[in-house]
């Protein structure tokens, strides 16, 4: 106990067990930690400027630590502290990232990872309008037609970097419709999308309302003749010959009280001194009473009308092929003209074809005609509605009594 030496070396040779079990039963160890979420503090740096910021690199980052397995064996990653304060913004719009653990301090140290920086890029803060449409997901019941949507507001302000405002097409709200038949109020939350349909995240715009109401109204449907006629007349010369039109039926919705109203649509197409075919399509909303609304998604109906020019075909007949119709059977009849009679049929091109001498069949009907010498045109039977004639000469005859 005197050995003043030896107490010296009990101590150190203490000191090595104690560092050596520590090590065997306690040893420093790595641990890694990825995509941990870099919180932002201090971002009013950035607003005070008038300013928004886009984060180009930074948004998460991966380190590794080293601590004791008692400790490193407990740590989670809500145990990290991981910032990047706005006021140590550089020139270069790099912002470094600070890793802390304030629950084991200095027990634990970030080997690797520990001088990373967030990059962002400034962008001018503006705002704009945009009218808030309403968007309905689904297919409303049976026999039922999502009619009337309106917003409120209907009009919205969203506040952003001007590069992504820019590519704002449309402010939505969807709304799920799927089965319902009955008219309804609720409220959905405002959506983004950009020139090709997709939608934008949200989180760098700021609305000016938070969500949206909107009113639902829900008609009912009902199926319909379609009937075009034409009005007016073609140019001199000219005859319309046809029109054909598509579709025949189409299927409009509205409130109750308005679609009981309505059993056709009807339209009347002008062809005014129309020289050539007319071939066009109409919008048929357009056409429709107010508070009728077409359900097919194409809204247009296709009208083709045929206009031909007039021809001429000249066909020579006979007074023999006159009828006299309705001749009293107390009176004789003598027909004076005995050349050929030249008749001059105008019409299209399809009707001329089918009439010749013996289709015309030509008739006079004398039923009130007296005693006497008479110059007559006769009518024909069978002519098509488009085609005119004109007959020269006309024809002479007389009646004289019988007995």
């Amino acid at each position: 106990m005197n050995n003043f030496g030896l107490k010296i070396l009990s101590v150190i040779l203490a000191a090595i067990l104690w560092i050596a079990i520590t090590n065997i039963d306690d040893p420093i160890g790595s641990k890694d930690f990825d995509n941990m979420p870099v919180e932002i503090i201090n971002e009013d740096v950035i607003t005070d400027l008038g300013k928004v910021y886009d984060i180009i690199q930074g948004e998460t980052i991966d380190f590794t630590i080293e601590a004791r397995r008692s400790i490193r064996e407990n740590l989670r990653r809500s145990d990290f502290v991981v910032q990047a304060d706005f006021t140590d913004l550089s020139d270069v719009y790099a912002v470094p990232i600070k890793i802390s653990c304030p629950q084991y301090g200095d027990a634990v140290i970030v080997s690797e990872g520990k001088d990373q920086r967030m990059k962002i890029s400034l962008e001018e803060l503006i705002s704009e309008t945009f009218k808030v449409n309403i968007v309905e997901k689904g297919e409303a019941a049976e026999g039922y037609f999502v009619g009337a949507k309106t917003a409120n507001p209907n009009i919205i302000t969203v506040s952003g970097p001007k590069a992504r405002i820019e590519r704002i097409s449309e402010v939505i709200v969807e709304v799920d419709v799927t089965g319902i038949s009955d008219s309804f109020h609720s409220v959905g939350y405002p959506k983004v999308l950009d020139e090709e349909g997709e939608e934008m995240d949200i989180s760098y715009f700021d609305f000016s309302e938070s969500y949206i109401s909107f009113n639902i109204d829900l008609y009912r449907t009902k199926e319909i003749n379609l009937q075009v006629d034409a009005t007016g007349k073609p140019a001199e010369g000219y005859v319309m010959t046809d029109i054909e039109y598509e579709p025949k039926r189409i299927e409009v919705a509205g409130k109750e009280e308005d679609i009981r109203r309505i059993r056709y649509l009807a339209i009347k197409h002008p062809i005014n001194n129309a020289t050539v075919d007319i071939s066009e399509e109409i919008n048929l909303q357009d056409e429709l009473p107010e508070g009728i609304v077409l359900v097919d998604q194409d809204k247009t109906a296709v009208i083709n009308i045929k206009i031909e020019k007039m021809k001429t075909k000249d066909i020579t007949i006979w007074p023999g092929d006159v009828e006299f119709r309705n001749k009293s059977t107390d009176l004789s009849l003598n027909i004076l003209t005995t050349g050929p009679l030249v008749v001059t049929v105008t019409g299209p091109d399809a009707e001329l074809a089918v009439i010749n001498r013996d289709s015309l069949r030509p008739y006079i009907d004398i039923a009130e005609y007296r005693a006497g010498t008479y110059t007559e045109t006769f009518k024909f039977g069978t002519l098509s509605r488009n085609s005119k004639v004109s007959v020269s000469p006309e024809i002479n005859f007389n009646l004289t009594p019988l007995g």
